[in-house]
């Protein structure tokens, strides 16, 4: 459409020549013929977007760490556990902060423990103590805590059904320094960390817990309920990417990163009107797959002329233009097309006079050159001005020859000219903890078709584009 807007000085500039004198009505013939059955471009091929993701995972895991007890003991403690007639146990287990390791989707949490552990044997008849206790103990009075080496891993599992899944168990259980307690002949150190063991595997089911309270955050829980969604582009249209494959690569932590990438294959739609993109479809089913690579997506855009009219009349209604000292001003801007691939303009203006311009032509997109032009062009004026009517033959061949000329549009140089402002959208805040970072890498027009009521357009992308969160520490609750 630039390339039409380009001829207005000049269209105002031959008026300005002619003009001087009254005005009177002018008549205007206008013919009727039947409606060509519309036409279409052809379909795109599907496209690919992959995503990298990268998110800070230190608030979370400061919430795992804050949210799992610093030390486990035996339920009586200070005082002894007694499990049997004949038996009786105590320990306290002091743990390290959590290492954290993701690899291929395999979560490894590790801490070293020091424990002190003490039981006492007696003996039993017809479930009565008939003997003393005899103790015996490590870690009490003055001699040091035990160390304890413990390791727990969970293989993390991606759903259909857009949630992730855990069985965490215990891997190690390793005592670094000896500690024997024996008593009557029996080794009681295997029973005694055989209850460390337990409250670590309920530490297991607590991780499992912690999962599946993300999976029940209500930002992800509204996502996969959302289905194929429409999203608003600020003031110029809505896109549906009409999903037909979501999958997600492995997880993997670096350093204090987790780090994955989704990626969706789809035809994307553009339009004017969001509820002509609304589609009921649910999301499709989620796989586990190797999602490198960037975004090389073509896109089919729909523009309705009501809604194109509203965003140039909105930036030229009321434009004033200065043309060899006469003043003219812009009052309205039609775009209108037929099946037959014309588009139409049509300008009015008032001022030194007052009146209204079309041009008309075929859109010709020369996909290799990138270049769009104005074919078979028309002029038509219709004004009250009566010198204006006398030389309309004249100013039309004026217009015509300058349009010529000027109805060439060079869409690689005006892309490269706006490409800072198309990057601005790749590089934003998408949530107040999640943020993008991108790179436009291509953008090539494919094709254009003017219609009755709207003109198709047809793009492909091909870019580059990072996700990049920090969660806040509310995001979870294990509590």
């Amino acid at each position: 459409m630039k390339s039409i807007t380009r001829v207005i000085p000049f269209i105002f500039a031959l008026i300005v020549l002619i003009s001087c004198g009254s005005s009177k009505t002018a008549t205007t013939t206008t013919n009727t013929k039947p409606s060509t059955p519309a036409r279409s471009l052809p379909a795109l091929p599907m496209s690919f977007i992959n995503v990298p993701v990268k998110v800070y995972m230190k608030p979370l895991l400061s919430v795992m760490e804050s949210n799992t007890a610093k030390e486990f003991m035996n339920d009586k403690w200070p005082d002894y556990t007694q499990s049997g007639c004949d038996f009786r146990y105590k320990y306290r287990f002091v743990r390290s902060p959590f290492s954290f390791a993701v690899v291929n989707n395999k979560v490894t949490i590790a801490f070293r423990g020091n424990y002190q552990i003490a039981g006492s044997r007696t003996l039993c008849a017809f479930g009565k103590q008939v003997s003393p206790w005899v103790n015996g103990s490590c870690g009490f009075d003055k001699e040091p805590l035990r160390r304890l080496d413990i390791s727990i891993s969970s293989q993390l599992t991606l759903n259909p059904n857009h949630s992730v899944s855990t069985v965490t168990h215990l891997d190690k259980l390793q005592p670094l320094d000896k500690c024997e307690v024996t008593l009557m002949n029996n080794d009681m150190t295997k029973d005694i960390l055989d209850s460390v063991k337990a409250s670590i595997e309920a530490y297991c089911t607590t991780f499992d817990s912690f999962v599946q309270s993300v999976n029940n955050n209500a930002f992800l829980a509204n996502w996969r309920n959302g289905g194929s969604r429409v999203m608003p582009l600020s003031k110029y249209g809505y896109l549906n990417l009409n999903l037909r494959q979501l999958g997600v690569s492995k997880f993997n932590v670096v350093k204090d990163t987790l780090v994955f990438s989704m990626g969706f294959s789809g035809f994307p739609q553009f339009h004017s009107d969001s509820a002509k993109l609304v589609t009921g479809d649910r999301l499709p089913p989620v796989s586990n797959a190797d999602r490198s690579g960037n975004i090389s997506t073509f896109l089919n855009a729909v523009y309705e002329y009501k809604f194109f009219n509203k965003l140039l009349n909105d930036s030229l209604r009321n434009r004033v233009f200065d043309v060899d000292g006469r003043t003219f001003v812009i009052k309205d801007v039609n775009v209108s097309g037929n099946n037959e691939g014309r588009i139409k303009v049509d300008l009015s203006f008032s001022g030194n006079r007052k009146g209204t311009i079309s041009l008309s032509g075929r859109p010709v997109l020369d996909t290799a050159r990138q270049v769009l032009s104005l074919a078979d062009i028309q002029v038509g004026i219709d004004t009250k001005d009566v010198l204006v009517n006398i030389a309309k033959g004249l100013i039309k061949k004026k217009i015509m020859k300058e349009a010529a000329g000027q109805s060439v549009l060079d869409i690689r140089a005006l892309i490269e000219k706006n490409k800072a402002l198309i990057e601005a959208r790749l590089n934003q805040q998408v949530t107040p903890w999640l943020s993008s970072t991108g790179t436009l890498h291509e953008l090539k027009l494919v094709g254009i078709l003017p219609q009755e009521n709207h003109v198709q357009v047809q793009a492909f992308i091909r870019a580059s584009i990072t996700l990049i969160g920090t969660p806040p520490a509310n995001l979870i609750n294990m509590k």
